[in-house]
């Protein structure tokens, strides 16, 4: 079959069409200038103009040191491995950027498609911490849910807050996920423009205490 071509210069492969910024509700079109370029993943979500700035909102408040409690690179651990795991190419390309701004070890990068059971045996470059957070992960895109003995020595290591903020950041970025794949959204052009890491050190910002 040919592909389809679509009266859009940045619509490849989306099935469905992007959202007109020009027309769209002041309000949608406020946060899908966000940043001064282009992110089709905006462009889509916005065909939901209820849900979208409250799942934009969750997602806001892992990029704020003073509202997320899992500190940044946990954050962004978690966000590769879904990433990684799940076949979500755009979203890993969009966050890798923070990853290496704040300095995210390159082994940990190099490494984040690990197998579950090389993290299980003690493998890689990951600390204890690493690790759990990765077992959680792992163990929620297999099954949904997470074994007792996996919960309990993460809390050893994790407050009660940052186990359920974990959880809920799995589930966010794996329905992120679910609509990057499932609508096949474009990768941006550029993934990174000029000035992609002067807007990051504007919107994503360090760990503070809580």
């Amino acid at each position: 079959m040919a592909p389809k071509t679509y009266d859009d210069p940045y619509r490849h492969t989306c099935l469905v069409p992007y959202v007109d910024v020009e027309t769209a509700p002041p309000n949608i079109a406020k946060m899908i200038k966000v940043h001064d370029f282009r992110r089709n993943i905006f462009l889509t979500l916005a065909h939901s103009p209820g849900l979208f700035p409250t799942f934009m909102g969750t997602i806001g408040g892992c990029f704020r040191g003073e509202v997320r409690t899992v500190p940044l690179l946990d954050w962004q651990l978690i966000v590769l491995r879904v990433a990684t795991k799940v076949g979500a190419k755009y979203m890993y390309d969009v966050n890798l950027p923070v990853c290496e701004l704040y300095n995210m070890e390159q082994a940990k990068i190099d490494n984040i498609g690990s197998s579950p059971e090389s993290v299980l045996a003690g493998e890689g470059p990951w600390t204890e911490r690493d690790r759990l957070l990765l077992r959680i992960v792992d163990e929620q895109l297999a099954t949904f849910t997470n074994k007792e003995e996996t919960i309990e020595e993460a809390l050893t290591v994790l407050s009660n807050a940052e186990l359920v903020e974990t959880l809920i950041i799995i589930g966010t970025y794996c329905t992120l996920a679910r609509i990057i794949r499932g609508l096949r959204v474009d990768d941006d052009q550029p993934i990174r423009p000029p000035q992609l890491m002067d807007a990051l050190r504007a919107s994503v910002t360090p760990d503070q205490k809580h």
